[in-house]
């Protein structure tokens, strides 16, 4: 909305002194009615005579501060043939052109405001409608989750009977190590604790490892050691995947089925690298091979048949 503008020193100008205030009164009527209809200071007769009288109309023409049709101001326009024209409106208050634009910005910013609220008033909603649909489907995935889990049995993993190993036929003569009397629990990477004994509640979708409270337990550290025995160090192996799935922050559906993997493709390349240990004989120094031992067994045979020669011959 534009404003009708006067001068700071309005009050005391000569003409405003003269013209007195119920003319100065009329002046600032038909001021405000140009600044309303973007006139640029100019005014219809009939408005003129309305507002006023024509006594203040004339005390307003003889002081200069309204001008009718033919006047001889050189900085004001010509009116309309019964109509006035204020004096140097246009050097105080904005022209039509001037409002216009400024109006024509302010429509766009409020459009630009309005059109950020809606998107932002959308966006909000979404969020909301993707929040409750996570939690419903997170509170219907969980039980299901569950009842997936591969259960891991107190027995020989993928055998009913005893296994090869189990067996004299196929044993080795090396004991496998005694399982622990307690639950395993894998200490959290950087030493701040424990991993949980309660499995947290699955989001939907898969999780990071902190937030599955992945935990090692007997009935998995038994299929390990009777599935490749002494080839796997499984407490090694379990703190490498826990490493390996906390740095990447990688995501599985199923932490024990990924952890099954680790334990077969660990057990899978340690079986192709040679190990000190009871299965080698240490070399010499300088990495000659000893010489090999002499065997008397043949020479005690020999021995028995000569002295049975000897018998019969006697």
């Amino acid at each position: 909305m534009p404003w009708f503008a006067l001068d700071d020193g309005f009050d005391t100008h000569p003409k405003v002194r003269k013209a007195g205030n119920a003319a100065i009164g009329l002046f600032v009527r038909l001021g405000v009615h140009a600044t309303k209809h973007l006139t640029e200071g100019h005014l219809d007769g009939v408005i003129v005579r309305d507002y006023g009288t024509p006594a203040t109309v004339r005390k307003l023409v003889s002081v200069g501060m309204l001008h009718e049709h033919g006047h001889g101001c050189p900085r004001c326009p010509q009116p309309a043939e019964d109509g006035f024209v204020i004096h140097d409106y246009l050097d105080y208050n904005k022209s039509r052109a001037q409002i216009e634009a400024a109006r024509e910005a302010a429509r766009k910013r409020q459009n630009r405001g309005r059109e950020s609220a809606r998107r932002n008033r959308n966006e909000r909603d979404s969020d909301a409608i993707l929040g409750a649909n996570s939690r419903e489907n997170g509170a219907s995935f969980a039980p299901n989750s569950r009842e997936n889990e591969p259960r891991f049995e107190d027995k020989p993993a993928g055998h009913d009977d005893l296994s090869r190993r189990d067996t004299h036929e196929g044993a080795t003569g090396v004991p496998s190590p005694p399982l622990p009397s307690q639950p395993y629990r894998m200490a959290d990477v950087g030493g701040e604790g424990t991993g949980s004994r309660t499995r947290a509640k699955e989001p939907d979708g898969p999780s990071p490892i902190e937030v599955d409270g992945f935990q090692l337990t007997d009935s998995m550290r038994r299929w390990a050691l009777q599935t490749f025995g002494p080839a796997i160090d499984v407490d090694h192996s379990t703190a490498q995947f826990v490493s390996h799935y906390r740095s990447t922050g990688a995501r599985r559906k199923s932490w024990p089925d990924a952890w099954q993997k680790w334990i077969r493709d660990d057990a899978k390349r340690s079986t192709g690298r040679p190990q000190q240990g009871a299965f080698l004989v240490p070399l010499n120094g300088g990495g000659q091979a000893p010489a090999p031992r002499r065997s008397t067994t043949d020479e005690r045979v020999a021995g028995w048949l000569a002295l049975a020669s000897g018998d019969d011959q006697t």
